[in-house]
């Protein structure tokens, strides 16, 4: 008797793959449907694995492997982002609730010399400060939107420049404060 496509080896390893991405997007409650995502980005990172002249020894391992990365990344950036709108609106309810209105001036001031002082930074400091703590993007997305802009920098040397980019920002930010 002839084997159908769905009893082969490799379609039950894909079922399982699928099957397991879906039980890790349950474990960090994540939705299912990103499970596409997970295997797009696992694809390109291997790619660029492969691109950079690495071997992949055992590709069902690495697959798996990377996938479970991939979504530790993708819940550790929902944390952060739910971190962040929460205390958005914590903010945002803190001067109603105390009918302070010179705590949400103060903070669109701040917001206004923020903004002031970015635009002040050079060019390659402000985009880092954006792509790193605006767009949330890890350090390792950094450095792959530096390089598709053709700036080829390690993962250390962005952290780095990040780091005093940063320095400058406050720098600026505290003397923008002073003289207002």
């Amino acid at each position: 008797m002839k084997q159908t496509s769905l009893e082969t080896n490799e379609a039950k390893y894909y079922a399982a793959l699928f099957n397991g991405i879906k039980s890790k997007l349950h474990q960090f409650n994540l939705p299912h449907y990103q499970m596409y995502d997970v295997i797009h980005e696992t694809y390109l990172r291997g790619i660029k694995l492969l691109d950079s002249g690495q071997e992949i020894e055992n590709p069902r391992a690495w697959i798996r492997a990377t996938s479970f990365n991939v979504i530790r990344e993708m819940s550790r950036k929902q944390k952060k982002e739910q971190s962040w709108d929460s205390n958005l609106i914590e903010r945002q309810l803190a001067p109603e609730a105390s009918n302070s209105l010179s705590s949400a001036n103060s903070d669109d001031e701040n917001l206004k010399l923020l903004e002031l002082a970015l635009q002040k930074l050079e060019p390659q400091d402000s985009q880092l400060i954006v792509l790193r703590h605006i767009e949330g993007l890890s350090w390792q997305q950094v450095v792959s939107h530096l390089a598709s802009k053709g700036e080829y920098i390690t993962e250390a040397s962005a952290r780095q420049r990040g780091n005093r980019s940063l320095k400058r920002l406050r720098k600026i930010f505290f003397e923008l404060k002073k003289h207002n």
